[in-house]
């Protein structure tokens, strides 16, 4: 059984379609799937080292996509849907604090909030309705998660399957040649 998953996986990482999935899983995951997209991966990446620099790649793409489209989101429709729920929370003043947050150090919040576990969904939606740079917001973006996806791979590459079974939430197979 774990035979033909770890070559399902590698299957998926080679063809097209499995890397446009790969993507595609990624874009939901930063934009209203928030569980971390190195579950999925990671294993593949194991599965199929050579190609875990491309997997890396398209996922990269897929999340930076999905943040550029929650962030255009709140810029356009802050008016219509944020503020309102603002209103209704009664939250205007910790959106105002938020707000004054991005103006003195915005990159940096929202590259920590996106290179960490911590749902992507709070930066891309937050910068955007206070109308953060959206250049210094792709930057942040791209920056943080390539760190992250690529550092993956490293990872992978350096300590094999053993990294993805503590992505999975398994205990590494210690006994077990991973390379």
């Amino acid at each position: 059984m774990a035979s033909y998953a770890k070559s399902r996986l590698a299957r998926l990482a080679e063809g097209r379609k499995g890397l446009g999935g790969i993507s595609v899983a990624s874009f939901l995951e930063t934009t209203i799937i928030p569980i971390p997209i190195e579950v999925i991966v990671a294993p593949i990446m194991a599965a199929s080292r050579k190609r875990g620099f491309i997997v890396a790649t398209v996922t990269l793409a897929g999340s930076v996509l999905g943040a550029l489209v929650l962030y255009l989101l709140a810029w356009v429709l802050f008016d219509e849907f944020a503020q309102p729920l603002i209103d209704m929370a009664s939250g205007q003043q910790e959106f105002d604090e938020l707000e004054a947050q991005f103006r003195e150090g915005g990159f940096w919040i929202v590259f920590a909030i996106s290179i960490t576990p911590a749902p992507m969904q709070i930066a891309a939606l937050a910068a955007g309705a206070a109308s953060y740079p959206i250049w210094l917001f792709v930057i942040a973006i791209t920056a943080s998660r390539a760190i992250r996806y690529y550092g993956l791979w490293m990872l992978v590459l350096a300590f094999g399957a053993g990294i993805a079974r503590i992505f999975e939430g398994r205990k590494p197979d210690l006994k077990r040649n991973t390379g």
